[in-house]
């Protein structure tokens, strides 16, 4: 199957924040980071993420209007099951860190979003939420990354869909 450029654009697009999001979200959360940069890094990621929302609904109308025919064999199966967790996970994640937000959500300093939930024992139901839906993301994506690598070696270039 190819993918149009503007799948690919918003494929690498997505790849780019959530891998960053990810990757610099657990540097803060486990390692001792200096609080002005976990505070610059935080503020990054709220702004990015919250730019990632429109840009994912959008690329998830398109995924789910290219429908396919049912899969025919267990590894096209096991792809589109993987596939709809990582959309799934993606959803979540992305939903919980909004409503876990317990200031306003600024966006660059361009764009002020008010705090959508004010009770703060919901905030904290919604961080811890979202704390768990990043560890499940972080397997799925490692499990992802690892997929594409195993058929790339395997002499199945499956990046070059994703690429123009």
């Amino acid at each position: 199957m190819c993918y149009s450029k503007t799948q690919v654009l918003l494929h690498w697009i997505s790849a780019v924040i959530i891998l960053w999001a990810t990757i610099s979200g657990f540097y803060v959360a486990l390692l001792d980071v200096p609080h002005a940069l976990a505070e610059a890094i935080g503020f990054f990621n709220v702004s990015i993420t919250t730019v990632l929302i429109p840009l994912f609904v959008v690329r998830l109308v398109i995924a789910i209007s290219n429908h396919r025919a049912a899969p025919a064999s267990g590894a096209e199966w096991a792809a589109l099951i993987a596939h709809a967790a990582l959309y799934l996970v993606k959803i979540i994640v992305l939903l919980t860190g909004v409503l876990m937000m317990e200031r306003e959500i600024n966006v660059f300093n361009v764009v002020i979003f008010p705090q959508p939930i004010t009770d703060p024992q919901l905030t904290m139901s919604f961080n811890t939420a979202h704390r768990y839906a990043c560890v499940v993301l972080a397997g799925l994506l490692f499990l992802h990354i690892s997929a594409v690598v195993k058929h790339h070696l395997s002499g199945n270039p499956i990046l070059k869909r994703m690429s123009w």
